[in-house]
């Protein structure tokens, strides 16, 4: 999966990127009005391309609770003796 501060290779690691940083009860929409992408075929490179054609809306709704944060790092407490 891409990192966020590095573009995506393709589609479908942009889309599990965004995926994994969504937290329980977010919803993400997307319209799309008249929108067409051409998608390549892996298989055969030298192939045409497949038109989609997206006239509509995308909704994607996550559910649960947020995970749980890590908890933040702590430095040891002070020892006077071993500071000489």
């Amino acid at each position: 999966m891409a990192d966020s501060s590095q573009p995506a290779a393709n589609w479908a690691d942009m889309a599990a990127s965004l995926l994994s940083k969504l937290s329980g009860g977010v919803e993400l929409s997307c319209a799309f009005d008249q929108m067409e992408l051409q998608v390549p075929n892996p298989q055969n490179p030298t192939a045409t391309p497949a038109t989609w054609r997206l006239n509509g809306s995308v909704r994607i709704r996550t559910r649960g609770e947020n995970p749980p944060a890590a908890p933040a790092p702590q430095l040891p407490p002070a020892n006077p003796t071993t500071l000489g």
